[in-house]
């Protein structure tokens, strides 16, 4: 009975972990349904987007080394991505040897918590290397990827005033956003705390003029 008990155990707690597929084009939704977030005013509450999932590192500060003239840059919050499943090294979508000629490097990943090196590789051989870097400094694992040149959908936080909550609906192409597609629209407290639009329903649970509480009960349509 006891094992019966831990096998339905282990396929209940198995089936609420949704993995991420890696290196598909998917649609990406945040946050994610359920979960109560808090945005201020202009923040975006509800992000759809299309990319890839990636095994990336993304530095949480700006590091230079400068040797002989040429700069090693890892710049903030610029995920360095594996290019695919079997990559070895990490791909900067920048240039991240500045010099008289600029070039981008591939960049390792090694080490141990707390203890990790992050360093740039040319012919092979590592250099200008960043080390006892912890989880404070670098953020590693999967991350999603944004496709520049794919469909988006945003709602984004525009005030209250008295029982009236405003937003703005817009939708971009080619990092651009498309005018025509672009909707404010408004939510009466007076008369219930559900906001609705192209599909998305969203739960407001607390709202000032300065920021908003509120959880995902549906996303936008995802036939993008």
């Amino acid at each position: 009975m006891k094992f019966i008990f831990l096998q339905f155990f282990l396929l209940i707690f198995c089936s609420t972990i949704k993995a991420n597929t890696m290196y598909e084009e998917t649609v990406y939704s945040k946050p994610s349904v359920g979960e109560e977030s808090e945005v201020y005013l202009g923040d975006r509450m509800l992000i759809q987007q299309v990319g890839e999932w990636k095994e990336c590192i993304t530095p949480l500060k700006t590091y230079k080394k400068k040797t002989w003239g040429v700069v090693y840059l890892y710049k903030r919050d610029e995920p360095i991505c594996k290019e695919g499943p079997s990559s070895k090294h990490y791909m900067p979508t920048y240039f991240n040897a500045i010099g008289s000629t600029s070039i981008y490097q591939l960049v390792s990943w090694k080490g141990t918590k707390g203890k990790f090196k992050m360093c740039q590789v040319a012919m092979g051989i590592k250099s200008e290397c960043i080390k006892n870097l912890n989880e404070n400094d670098i953020q590693a694992g999967e991350t999603f990827i944004y496709s520049l040149n794919s469909f988006q959908q945003t709602i984004e936080y525009s005030g209250k005033k008295k029982d009236i909550l405003k937003f703005t609906y817009s939708e971009y192409t080619d990092g651009f956003a498309r005018e025509a597609f672009s909707r404010d629209f408004q939510v009466d407290l007076s008369e219930g705390n559900i906001a609705a639009f192209k599909g998305a329903i969203i739960e407001i649970i607390n709202a000032d003029n300065i920021k908003i509480v509120f959880k995902v009960i549906r996303n936008f349509n995802s036939d993008l």
